[in-house]
Order: structure tokens, then sequence, then C-alpha cells
């Protein structure tokens, strides 16, 4: 066999090793003949002796060791390398720039970074501030396009396009944002472990929407709950009396807490959230494992960069898998809490009908009968397994919303009484005016007569939203909006706290006004460009579908609880400005109330960072006309829900 010398013309080499004989043979060439092929792998076919092509082998190295020498250094000089990086560089570029390019037709918005988009020019703490900016920017009265790496978001910074797309195009705006398509995250909220506020608009939403308007939304559902309002409220100032003037700012937070879950939760189950104790309810426990939900659903780097979710362990999809698992178990065994409460109601409810001797078919009369026994009643000969296990769930989310949002929106509410004592003492005569003199606390049914303290609730929400940025909406299809295209499952934001501040509908409006909710019925300077009494008065959507505020949200996602929320915190303070002075919590002590040095952005709400008030007894007012108050509620209460 003629083994090839240097300089001849090497097409192929083939290299074979014997892990015990150690060969190497190398072979053929383009111009070599079919039977020197053939004679090579009949060679190659036999076992070779040892060391048979030893000579060749070396002149093979010889010859190849100064090419791969040459190779090794061109690989090795600084030309290649930086051709190299650039190369690598410029590929790198080009995905990121294509990664965070905006759609074809995408509503103008600021320039990002390459692969990161405006994720790092956003105001972390409070986001609708530099969304407020980019407005004056690019337009406050049309659609603002941002990129969060991958993720798209439209922002609406007037009251114009959010009637337009949340009102009037609810059957298309109503869904909510899938950042990564039907991917587990979306599956876990919508299926898994449902939950109305992250489900999308649908038959399941429909339906438990339809079933907490009826319990707790309309206006007939919150006169039934007036007896129990006005005992949850007079128990509140029970615990506050006995708490004292120099209540912990945690104290005072577990009272206001205790306090607006207690009637939601009445609504649904038919007990209060420590009468629950035994089924294993702890409200420490349910805030937990109810953060921990939100937190699955937090937009996360991992939704803006989908890249980051195959990351190892817990810092990716396996680690949010890991969470989403001890999730559903804790929040599975608080829907059962609800459930078994509920079965307790209906067990109260039926041993009252037998007491009457009525059948246990028969509507219970003379009772407050809450969602989960009424439905337990309907179903007593056809249960639903499912319906059930959704009822439970569908009752933990509605007290959550309350626990969140109500907190909030009170703490801001008691903080801001105690800046502004001139506005406390202007709810007080009112109060005391309605509810008939200094001696009789105010009823629930009397809300609606506290013109001023109305208008004092339309401001705290105006001011100090309890939600800046609101929730997102998003298109359930492809749409066009004023000319910009707006892709579907696009996240939807109405910037709230926009629209609550602009000059052009609202005169000072960083000034803590009520006043102007006495001139206005939404609060608005003459003229205002977004007065939905005057704004296109040819259409449905003007007043008569206008609120004087959008801090319970928008078209067919607006908060059920809103008309509940509304009377019962009006009542709250409306009684405790009855009993106590609300103070700062140190004598002298200038409140903060700052946007970003007073709140803070949480899970969900905008907030006080701190509650520092303090409720010290009105003078005049004793312990004893609170303990005769309560226990007057109390027992209207009891009968009512068969305790």
């Amino acid at each position: 066999m003629d083994v090839r010398k240097p300089g001849s013309t090497w097409t192929t080499m083939v290299v074979l090793v014997d892990a015990c004989q150690g060969v190497a043979v190398n072979l053929g060439d383009s111009n070599a003949s079919n039977d020197g092929f053939s004679e090579a792998v009949n060679i190659l076919s036999k076992p070779f002796p040892p060391r048979t092509f030893q000579v060749s082998i070396s002149n093979m190295i010889s010859t190849n060791s100064s090419a791969m020498t040459d190779i090794t250094a061109l690989i090795l000089s600084p030309s290649f390398l930086i051709s190299a990086a650039l190369l690598v560089a410029g590929n790198v570029v080009f995905f990121l720039i294509s990664y965070t390019r905006r759609p074809r037709g995408f509503p103008p918005g600021p320039l990002g970074l390459p692969g990161l988009g405006n994720l790092f020019q956003i105001n972390k703490s409070i986001p609708a501030l530099t969304y407020s900016a980019w407005a004056h920017k690019y337009g406050q009265d049309r659609p603002l396009g941002v990129k969060l790496g991958a993720t798209n978001i439209v922002v609406l910074n007037s009251a114009r396009m959010v009637r337009d797309l949340f009102e009037r195009r609810g059957a298309i705006y109503s869904d909510r944002p899938r950042p990564n398509g039907e991917d587990e995250k979306w599956k876990f909220q919508t299926h898994e472990v449902p939950a109305s506020l992250f489900h999308d608009s649908g038959p399941w939403l429909t339906r438990w929407r339809r079933e907490f308007n009826g319990a707790l939304g309309s206006a007939a559902a919150v006169a039934r709950l007036h007896p129990m309002n006005d005992a949850e409220t007079a128990r509140a100032l029970v615990a506050l009396l006995e708490a004292g003037p120099t209540t912990r700012r945690a104290e005072l937070e577990d009272i206001i807490l205790s306090w607006v879950t207690s009637v939601p939760c009445i609504a649904v189950c038919g007990r209060r959230p420590d009468a629950m104790a035994h089924h294993g309810f702890d409200m420490d426990t349910f805030r937990r494992r109810t953060a921990g939900y939100m937190m699955l659903h937090k937009p996360s780097l991992m939704d803006s960069i989908p890249v980051l979710r195959y990351l190892p362990g817990k810092f990716g999809m396996a680690g949010w898998r890991a969470k989403s698992r001890a999730v559903a178990k804790d929040v599975f065994e608080i829907a059962d809490q609800f459930l078994s409460a509920a079965k307790e109601h209906r067990a109260a409810l039926d041993g009252a009908d037998a007491a009457a001797g009525k059948g246990l078919s028969n509507r219970t009369e003379g009772y407050y009968e809450s969602l989960g026994a009424r439905m337990l009643r309907e179903q007593r000969e056809n249960r639903d397994k499912d319906m059930w296990t959704d009822l439970g769930l569908s009752a933990w989310n509605i007290v959550a919303a309350a626990m969140y949002t109500s907190l909030a929106t009170f703490s801001t509410m008691l903080m801001v009484v105690a800046k502004y004592p001139d506005v406390q003492q202007r709810i007080r005569d009112e109060v005391l005016q309605v509810s008939g003199g200094d001696g009789a606390p105010l009823k629930s049914a009397d809300v609606g007569r506290l013109v001023y303290t109305e208008a004092f609730w339309h401001e705290v929400n105006r001011w100090r939203p309890v939600a800046p940025q609101g929730i997102p909406h998003a298109p359930a299809q492809d749409d066009v909006y004023d000319g910009y295209q707006i892709p579907k499952h696009t996240a939807v934001y109405a910037n709230v706290w926009h629209i609550h501040h602009s000059p052009e509908d609202y005169e000072s409006p960083e000034r803590f006004e009520p006043e102007r909710f006495l001139r206005h019925p939404f609060g608005m300077r003459p003229g205002a460009a977004h007065d939905p009494a005057t704004m296109e008065p040819s259409t449905n959507s003007a007043s008569a579908s206008a609120r004087a505020t959008y801090s319970f949200g928008f078209g067919r996602r607006v908060c059920p609880g809103m008309q509940l929320a509304k009377q019962s915190l009006i009542l709250g303070l409306a009684k405790i400005l009855w009993a106590f002075d609300v103070l700062p919590a140190q004598e002298g002590e200038e409140l903060d109330l700052g946007v970003d040095t007073g709140f803070v952005q949480g899970l969900i709400t905008f907030h006080p960072k701190h509650l520092d008030v303090s409720l010290r007894l009105r003078p005049g007012r004793n312990k004893q006309d609170i303990l005769d108050h309560y226990s007057e509620t109390y027992k209207a209460e009891a009968e009512l829900m068969g305790w």
C-alpha cells in the first residue's frame, strides 16, 4: 500500500486507534483509484501487527504538526480573536434586538436597552409615576407602548381610553395577560387553583361574579347585610377600646383586618373568621398563604426574559413548580375551611327551620342565608363536588381581596383624619347630626345620608388610590385602537394615578380636598377634559356608567364588593369618630403622607408605610356606651344568623 508523502493532495484522513496496539492509518485522496481504496479496506479489515506503519505515522505526524502549528497560530492571533468576538457579539445583539422588538404598529413609547427594553427604567416603588412622566412626553390621550424584556405592555393614561377599551370593548378587554401564552403559570391560576383575580373572562368567572354580586355586591345584598355591618363595626370598637390609646401599630392593623374581613366572610360562609378556628382557620396563616399564592403570580424576570425559566434548581421554573405544589396544598386547605363553615351555617339554619316546623327543602325565612348555605340547600339532592371546591376557592378569593384593599384604604383614611383635624371634626359633626345626637351611634342604613363623608371617601380614593396602576386587562384577540396594534394577551394597564391627578380634570390635584366632590359629582374642575357628564353625551358610557374614581377597577372586572366596601369603611370611620379622637401616635408628630416617602407599593396595594395613629376615647364618651352598643347590635346579628 502506498502511504502518501508530504506535499500530496490529502482530502481524507482516517485514524483508527486500537487500545492494545495503538495503530493509526492515513488513507486516500480524491486522485486515488478504486483499486487502491479496496486494497486499503482489505488491509484495515485485518489485525495490524504492532508498529507496522510506524514510519508512515511518523511522516504523517511530522507533516500535520506543521499544519497544526500554523492553524494554532492563526486561531490565537489578535486579529482572529477580535473577528470571532465581533461575530459572536453581533449575533447576540441581533438576537436581543429581535427579542425586544416592538410588534408592528405597536403604540409609541420610550426607547429601551437591547434584550431588556424598559425593564430597568421604571420606578419599582410606584410604576405609575414613571408611566405618568412618559405620558407627558408621548401623549396623555393616546396609548403608551412599553417593553419589559419580551413582554408587551400598553398603558392608558386617560379616562377616555379606559372607557373605550375596558367598558365599550369589554367583551374583548376582560381577560388577564399571558406573558408566555398558555404556560404553567396560566394553567395554575385558571385550572389548578383558579382565582377570580387572575382568571380570564369566561363561564367560570361569569358564574362566580354573578353569585358574589347576589351575595354582597348589589344594593339589595348590601342592605341585607346592614345588621351584620352594624354588629361587626361595634365589635371592632370594643377591640379598640380594650387595646387602649397606645395600641401598637401591628395590633391596630390586626383589629382592622379582623373587622374588614368579617362581613365578607359572613356573607359567603355564615361565620366570622375568628369563629372558624375549630375548622383550622387562623388569620395569620391565611395572610401568609394568600401572600404565597400572590407571589407566584407576581410579574418576574422569568416573564420578561423567558430564557431564565430554564435556569437550574430554584432559580427557574423548577423552583416555581415546587412552590406551586406547596401553595396549592395550602390554598385547598383554606378552601376546605370555608366549606366547613358554610356547612355549619347550613346546619344551624336547618335546625332553626326544624324548630319552627319547616321542612328542610323550604327556603329559610327570617334568617340571613349565606351564599354557601344557600348553595348547599339548593344542591342537597344533587351535589356537585367540583362546585363545592370552587365555592371554597371563591370564598377565599373574596375574603382575600377584602383583606388587602380594605386594610390599605382604611389605613389611609385614619392617617388622613389624624393629619387634618378640621376634616375629622367636620365628618364627626355630620355623623352626630345624622345619627340624631351625641348619644346614639350611626346605623349602617344611614350611611347614604353622610354627604361630606362620602365626598371624603371619594377624595381618599382619588388622592391615594389603592391600586395606582390598576390590575391589567388583556384583549382576547388582536385589536386596533386609535390606529395602533394591540396584540392578543398584551397587558393593558389603566394608569389610575395619572387619571386621578390630571391637571386637565382636577384643580390642584395634589391637594387633599373633599369639597371638590361637593362642587362636582366627579370632583372635576369646570370644563374638565374628561368630564363624563359632558364628554360624548350621545353614548351610554357617559355619566350613566361613570364613577367618581377608578380605584375599584373597570368594566366587567370591576370589584364585585365595591358597594359593600364603601358602606363598611364609611360606617367604620363614622363609628370610630363617634367614639374616639384619631391623633398622631406621637403627640405633635407631622404625619408623612407623601407619595414616595409616606406610602409604599405592597404585593397588591398602595398603602401607608406606617399606621402611626392613636385612638383615644372622646371626652364625654365612656366605655359602657360602646359595650351597650355592641350588645344591642350583636343580639340582632345572632338572631338573623341562627347562631
